[in-house]
């Protein structure tokens, strides 16, 4: 059972802080194969590590004979605070300091179960391994060399975190302002959008009416043009009664001998022509 002061939970915590980022930063340097600093903050210190083992000290304190315990506690406490986190640097600064996005078995990216096996893991290795020669180390130093060093590095982090919380939340509202662009843009984008539309509507309209137009005039001109023929057809029956009267007058002056003479047989009768006239009038209208 762990039973420290405040102090020493601090120098724990800072231990940890340091640790986490020296065990981290070199992981990833040589994984990218370029130096990277893992820290949200600008000091070689991650509070994600400090406060993950805090939390996993405090609460594998009744499980220490118990290694499967100590496990799972540490990798459910260790992915808690790891999701809580990510959350909130997501909801409050806008950004994502890790994603496992590309993971299997992963929610939102902010954690995933590769990470809550090794924290398990982790969690056993700092409580059987590496926090025994640690709470040694703090209780060998001096009192007053522990609270100086605290003190030293808590002013350190406090102003480390201010500054970066102060460029964070300027990040913030760069993005807030990009999104705000981007969402105006869209806006347009749709209006614009819009407004071609109606506009392919208004002009198929207008076309459709200029040519419902031209029908009109078609239609028009269709009627005068039967008008005309009808015009042209009583004429010409004018004047086939005309030249049938003339030709009976020069039959009846013809010798008898000629009785197969037929009057005009050959020549289309004009009511005829008229007649299917009608006919076709009739049929185009039906159409």
């Amino acid at each position: 059972m762990y039973s420290y002061h405040f102090r020493e939970w601090l120098s724990f915590f800072y231990f940890y802080c340091i640790f986490g980022w020296c065990f981290e930063s070199a992981y990833v340097s040589l994984k990218n194969r370029h130096l990277t600093n893992r820290g949200f903050l600008k000091g070689p210190w991650l509070p994600l590590y400090g406060s993950g083992a805090i939390l996993v000290l405090w609460l594998t304190l009744p499980f220490q004979e118990t290694p499967a315990l100590v496990y799972v506690v540490g990798a459910i406490g260790a992915t808690v605070l790891e999701y809580v986190t990510g959350e909130t640097m997501v909801r409050l600064f806008k950004v994502r300091y890790w994603d496992y996005s590309d993971q299997k078995l992963q929610y939102k990216g902010h954690i995933c179960l590769s990470s809550t096996a090794a924290w398990g893991f982790l969690s056993l290795l700092m409580v059987y391994v590496v926090h025994r020669p640690v709470e040694q180390f703090i209780f060998w130093m001096h009192e007053e060399a522990v609270s100086v060093l605290t003190f030293g590095i808590t002013v350190c982090m406090v102003y480390d975190f201010s500054n970066a919380f102060r460029e964070a939340m300027d990040l913030r509202a760069m993005l807030m302002q990009a999104e705000q662009l981007c969402a105006e843009l869209e806006q347009r984008a749709a209006e614009k959008k819009r407004v071609l539309e109606a506009a392919a509507v208004f002009a198929m309209a207008a076309v459709e009416e200029r040519m419902e137009e031209h029908r009109e005039r078609a239609e028009q001109s269709k009627e005068q043009l039967l008008q005309k023929m009808e015009t042209e057809i009583r004429q010409l029956q004018e004047r086939q009664e005309q030249l049938k009267e003339r030709m009976v007058q020069k039959a009846k002056m013809l010798p008898v001998r000629n009785p197969g003479f037929r009057l005009m047989a050959d020549l289309p009768d004009a009511a005829e022509l008229r007649e299917r006239m009608h006919r076709h009038r009739k049929g185009q209208k039906t159409e």
